[in-house]
């Protein structure tokens, strides 16, 4: 700890925390958000047409949003590397935090492997539809970035654990909420699909 403790009252962290200027803590917040964003709402996207949302949409001009996701990580990475050391002991000490960083490493490993099922096939850039398999990782990595906003918001209540226990139950209802939304929504485009062929 007393390497932390080091880091968090060095040169570099008491500047990005007391400097007046826009390169200050504000910048670094932002851009954590900015690069979450960019990852977390390209990727989900691109998970949610997997998964046979906006189906007539065709799915190989989605290989674009590639460059911007890994652009987004990056931003996400840095900064996220800068907060941390500005405010270092707390997240070390937080349970949460690994829990985060895992399912970060997770989600990138599920990301990769769909962008190869998925786009490293031409046969699936139309709009017809997709293997299971692709349906299944895109479908692990929307509940994956779940928790991992679930670990970041958690994190700012780590000790408080009345906050926890409800923001933990409240993100539990919502991803079984999601579960059955997808389930009804795959029946429904089941029977969609059995009339069109009966036609």
């Amino acid at each position: 700890m007393e390497f932390f403790a080091w880091l968090e009252n060095s040169a570099f962290s008491m500047w990005v925390k007391d400097v007046d200027t826009l390169l200050g803590y504000d910048l670094y917040l932002v851009s954590h958000a900015i690069g979450m964003a960019a990852l977390v709402g390209l990727s989900s996207a691109v998970a949610l047409r997997v998964l046979g949302f906006a189906a007539r949409v065709p799915l190989a001009p989605m290989e674009r949003f590639f460059p911007l996701m890994v652009a987004g990580f990056w931003l996400n990475a840095l900064s996220g590397l800068v907060l941390f050391v500005v405010y270092p002991l707390n997240p070390v000490r937080n349970p949460t935090f690994y829990v985060k960083i895992g399912l970060i490493v997770a989600a990138v490993v599920c990301l990769r492997r769909l962008r190869r099922v998925v786009f490293g096939n031409p046969a699936y850039g139309g709009t017809g539809p997709l293997p299971l398999n692709a349906r299944v990782l895109a479908g692990t990595l929307l509940l994956i970035w779940i928790g991992v906003i679930t670990a970041g918001r958690l994190m700012a209540y780590h000790g408080t654990a009345d906050v926890e226990r409800q923001v933990s139950l409240a993100m539990a209802l919502i991803m079984v909420a999601m579960l059955l939304a997808g389930y009804a929504a795959a029946r429904l485009r089941g029977r969609d699909t059995t009339a069109q062929v009966d036609a």
